[in-house]
């Protein structure tokens, strides 16, 4: 098996990512924000997260488990990560919905059917009934946390015999798969509904094993690929993001569009932001678009219930006043993140990990 590339920081990628997630902030404030949709493909955001997991945590973790990480070590590692803010946005649509049932008794939702959701979310449980809009109605945008988490342990469950053949059949196997769903669907969006769940499987599958695919591969290719160390190679990257992303086929061509995007444009960019030098100036704004990139993916749709839920209860209308109001909303959303990041998720995560430390040390 080849080696993971020296440790590094992949500003850049941090950078894609941050840049990803706000597009879907926005995509999801369309209604606040324009008449129409707002880079209506951000949906395809979802699979560039995908790739660039898989091609992290190869990056980090490859050697590690090599060298002896256990299997339990790194779920909790990863659930250290990603559940402290996950369990945030759950509760916040908790919240919303108590104060639904104040504020608004014509959609009053019985205690049961809440505290039902809160317990399936709370252990990551989809819901996969046809009275749901979605797999998770606390936190509509968990569906992909809830098949990243299947893929981390898909990875480290089958370490031993990810060789690089194996990585490619995988890849090749849920491409296939993924054709046939997204012709049978006419998008790539799906995953996050009930009828659409198992799509969702080849969907997370082939973006994140090609994601450890390219990183295992690095070796390889970056010395051809020289001439990204030169120019602005990764603001063209993320300029691009933004065109995959703004782009909107019609028809037949939206999931040849959509394809496209994730088999060629996204791994493209990825290579481009794991060679491409970043500029010492951008460094730290590369930095914390990647720090906030996950606590707006997954705090934001809780946030627009939260938001949009008290203008309806005090006669307040919106959509009077875009885009002022979904600017406003959208600013509102990154400095919660940014805040909930510094005094909550990462004093938390340290905390957490201490005492995983711990128990390892009396172990």
């Amino acid at each position: 098996m080849q080696a993971a590339a020296p440790r590094h920081v992949y500003l850049n990628l941090d950078a894609i990512r941050g840049v990803a997630a706000i597009s879907v902030m926005l995509y999801h404030f369309s209604p606040f924000l324009a008449d129409a949709k707002v880079l209506p493909s951000s949906y395809l955001a979802v699979d560039l997260f995908f790739l660039l997991s898989g091609f992290v945590i190869a990056h980090a973790y490859d050697r590690k488990i090599e060298n002896g990480m256990g299997f339990g070590t790194f779920v909790a590692i990863r659930l250290i990560r990603l559940y402290p803010l996950y369990l945030a946005g759950t509760l916040l649509g908790f919240f919303y919905l108590l104060v639904k049932n104040g504020l608004m008794p014509a959609e009053y939702m019985p205690l049961s059917e809440i505290g039902m959701q809160l317990t399936t979310g709370m252990f990551f449980i989809p819901l996969v009934s046809d009275a749901y809009h979605t797999i998770f109605p606390l936190n509509p945008a968990s569906w992909s946390l809830f098949f990243e988490l299947i893929v981390n342990i898909a990875y480290v469950a089958v370490f031993v015999i990810l060789s690089r053949r194996v990585l490619t059949g995988i890849v090749a196997v849920s491409l296939v798969l993924l054709i046939v769903a997204s012709i049978l669907a006419g998008t790539l969006d799906f995953g996050m509904t009930g009828s659409t769940i198992l799509s969702g499987l080849p969907r997370v599958t082939f973006s994140f094993f090609l994601g450890v695919l390219l990183c295992r591969s690095m070796a390889r290719w970056q010395d051809g690929l020289g001439f990204l160390r030169r120019g602005l190679w990764v603001e063209g990257a993320i300029l691009l993001t933004l065109g995959v992303f703004a782009i909107a086929p019609a028809g037949g061509a939206r999931v040849a569009y959509d394809l496209a995007a994730i088999v060629i444009v996204f791994p493209v960019m990825v290579m481009t932001g794991a060679v491409a030098p970043t500029a010492p100036l951008l460094s730290g704004f590369y930095g914390w678009l990647g720090r906030i990139s996950y606590p707006i993916y997954i705090i934001h749709t809780p946030m627009l219930m939260i938001i949009a839920g008290a203008g309806k209860a005090f006669s307040i209308d919106p959509f009077a006043h875009h885009p002022w109001f979904g600017i406003v909303m959208a600013a509102l959303v990154v400095v919660i993140a940014d805040i909930a990041t510094r005094i909550y998720d990462e004093p938390v995560r340290r905390f957490l990990q201490r005492q995983m430390q711990r128990a390892r040390a009396v172990a």
